[in-house]
């Protein structure tokens, strides 16, 4: 059973002159206070803009803001207020629906891919790299909020799905011609990503719903060996044939040496009673 009901953080924080405050108005408008900041620092060539982006490695080391405050920087472009206008559409619909938790637990996955894809190419095969901007972020977004809503109808009566697939496929192959390898990884994962939550918050929504870390254990767990064994009712009945068998074998053997007469009257009947026994197993 689902328990959207259960849900009271998919509410507005607050209202301001009756203008619900949701936690995407929120971030939406530091993404506006970056680029705008960002815009400036760049014209001004200010070295300011420098600690915000997410070099790999960091230089210094403690600079760890810089995992987080990359996406709120970058450089404004024609398309900036088109991205900013779909993150607070996308993000919007998932924290109505899913609620304020979950989306900042996505929010903080995608801006966290980034520097970690980075890392690993940096660590296995010696490539720097720099994050900066918000565009593999905005796509796993994207691509959360396409499986949240795969069937909703966008521009020209398209379902949303096929409009994402066709902007990550457009973006993974100009990342691939261009050689991008790094930017790549970063888009592709960042779609995994939002694709795999997605679909763990929406099992989440169930009463019977099993949380990740304990389907996780079941994997590692170690599994019993079964052997098969017969049940209590076949070993009694199995020992039951035997000592008919054998009470059987020996009452011909008594006919055999002495004569039929020689068998005593409950003898006798015990042999009848063997005989309708055997025919009414071979009738079977």
């Amino acid at each position: 059973m689902a328990r959207y009901s259960s849900y009271s953080n998919n509410e507005p924080i607050t209202r301001w002159n009756n203008v619900p405050i949701y936690l995407t108005t929120i971030v939406t408008a530091v993404f506006v206070i970056g680029l705008l900041l960002s815009a400036v620092a760049l014209a001004a060539r200010s070295p300011l803009w420098d600690w915000f982006v997410a070099p790999i490695p960091l230089a210094p080391a403690w600079s760890i803001w810089r995992l987080f405050t990359y996406v709120f920087v970058g450089e404004l472009g024609f398309f900036s207020l088109f991205a900013i206008l779909c993150y607070y559409w996308w993000s919007l619909g998932i924290e109505t629906h899913l609620g304020r938790d979950s989306l900042a637990i996505l929010l903080v996955l995608l801006t966290l891919i980034g520097p970690a894809v980075g890392a690993i190419w940096y660590w296995g095969f010696g490539v720097s790299s720099l994050s900066a901007g918000n565009y593999c972020f905005t796509a796993g977004l994207l691509v959360a909020f396409a499986t949240l809503y795969p069937n909703s109808e966008s521009w020209f009566s398209i379902p949303f799905k096929w409009i994402a697939l066709i902007c990550i496929a457009c973006g993974a192959l100009m990342l691939f011609l261009a050689f991008k390898w790094v930017e790549l990884s970063q888009l592709l994962i960042s779609c995994g990503a939002g694709y795999a939550y997605i679909n763990h918050a929406r099992e989440m929504e169930h009463d019977d719903a099993v949380p990740l870390f304990d389907r996780l254990g079941k994997w590692f767990q170690r599994k019993p060996k079964f052997r098969v064994v017969p049940s209590p009712s076949s070993r009694a009945r199995r020992s039951a044939a035997e000592s008919e068998t054998s009470e059987l074998d020996a009452l011909l053997d008594k006919i055999a040496r002495n004569g039929i007469d020689s068998l005593t009257r409950q003898e006798r009947t015990k042999l009848e009673r063997l005989r309708e026994a055997m025919i009414r197993k071979d009738q079977r």
